[in-house]
């Protein structure tokens, strides 16, 4: 019997399709794009567009057909392809003091009836957090103020801004929404740090993400709002209070069981004695203390500082999960690489000490040892998962005589 052209070609094609024991895709899943990743020998850091950046929630492609360039004889290849995975970005919820002392300035000094504007600590903090939520996208923040129910000790059961993906627009609007024309911080409150930790950790807990979640709380003193003080004349605003900072460490410290870490970073309090060992002793409470500084929470003076601060915090709770939403199912001959600082591709060992290692699901790879700390000291960036079929040697860099490098 005499076959057309268009069948030879399908059966070379599905006996070329075995000969890879490729995993195949469900009816209706998406195919991965052809010619996305270098052909058999290839280079492949930078070889091709694989199929986008990775992220938290994409869907991740199932087996597929990686054929490559015709081989001699017309013969199938089975090349290597290659497509961007990125780290699960962690959640920070800030939870930022609003309270009537943020009108002073950083000596805590109040400057006249209308405060101190743009010289408030309301206006250092609030410039710091906007800079640095706009520029970092590699976080997902989110923002709670305190008091935020009333003027006083009033704390609400939810956020003023979501944590989520590209918010600094609602986050600025939403601290422009507090804050006075000259630049300082509208009706200021009382301090109920207790109240908002415990409303922000019960506001993470809502969130379904796998991405690791932290508290951020930035305050200018010491707690105060007791429980039942608003029948009790002043004892709203008593400071020091001894049992109300218990309360906050142990308020910080229920957050960490719960699997939420704090960092406290302390605006002008150094100089304050009492505050000074509370924020102490609430950092350390959080996990997230600092270590080899004068102070275990971050202390900070002005909007330098604490952009400082917020980026070296960032850098601490950058992820060494790595999503592998975007890649392909099915596949046990596959490779990482990562660029370094020189912009040179990075080959990263399969290696549960240094390298990486699979989580228990599969769905995500996890860095280890200085794999990670390359990640969070910005060492590594521009990640890459490549497959190719059984027994195909993947090659993800060439040297200069062009042998695969790896």
């Amino acid at each position: 019997m005499r076959w057309s052209t268009e069948r030879s070609l399908q059966v070379l094609l599905l006996l070329s399709l075995v000969g890879c024991s490729f995993s195949p895709g469900n009816a209706g899943a998406p195919a991965v794009p052809a010619g996305s990743g270098g052909g058999s020998g290839n280079t492949g850091a930078g070889a091709g567009t694989g199929a986008g950046t990775g992220n938290a929630t994409g869907t991740g492609l199932i087996g597929g057909d990686i054929t490559g360039a015709a081989g001699a004889g017309g013969a199938m290849s089975c090349g290597q392809m290659n497509v961007g995975i990125m780290p699960l970005p962690p959640d920070i919820l800030i939870i930022e003091d609003r309270s009537g002392s943020m009108d002073n300035d950083q000596n805590d000094k109040a400057c006249n009836n209308g405060g101190c504007g743009a010289n408030s600590k309301w206006a250092l903090v609030t410039a710091a957090i906007n800079q640095v939520v706009s520029t970092d996208t590699n976080v997902n923040w989110g923002l709670k103020f305190f008091a935020d129910a009333d003027n006083q000790c009033g704390v609400n059961p939810g956020v003023a801004v979501g944590v989520a993906t590209g918010n600094s627009a609602a986050i600025a609007a939403a601290i422009t929404a507090s804050t006075k024309a000259n630049g300082g911080v509208n009706n200021g409150s009382y301090t109920p740090t207790r109240a908002a930790v415990n409303a922000g950790a019960a506001y993470l807990a809502t969130l379904t993400d796998p991405n690791p979640k932290y508290l951020l709380v930035a305050t200018d003193g010491l707690p105060n709002c007791p429980p039942g003080c608003g029948g009790n004349g002043n004892s709203c605003t008593t400071t020091p209070n001894t049992a109300e900072s218990t309360a906050v460490e142990q308020a910080i410290m229920t957050a960490q069981t719960a699997g939420f870490k704090t960092f406290v970073v302390g605006i002008a309090t150094a100089s304050d004695m009492a505050a000074n060992a509370t924020l102490n002793a609430m950092a350390v409470s959080g996990g997230e203390a600092q270590t080899g500084a004068a102070t275990s929470y971050y202390s900070v003076t002005d909007t330098a500082s604490l952009v400082a601060a917020l980026n070296k915090i960032v850098g601490l709770v950058a992820t060494c999960t790595i999503s592998l939403a975007t890649a392909p199912t099915g596949f046990t001959n596959v490779a990482i690489s990562a660029t370094d600082a020189a912009g040179n591709t990075v080959v990263i060992q399969p290696d549960p000490t240094n390298g990486w290692s699979y989580d228990a699901t599969k769905a995500n790879i996890i860095l280890n040892g200085t794999a990670c700390t390359n990640l969070q000291n910005g060492m590594y960036s521009n990640f890459q998962f490549y497959y190719a079929c059984a027994g195909q040697k993947i090659c993800i860099d060439k040297n200069a005589a062009g042998q695969c490098a790896n």
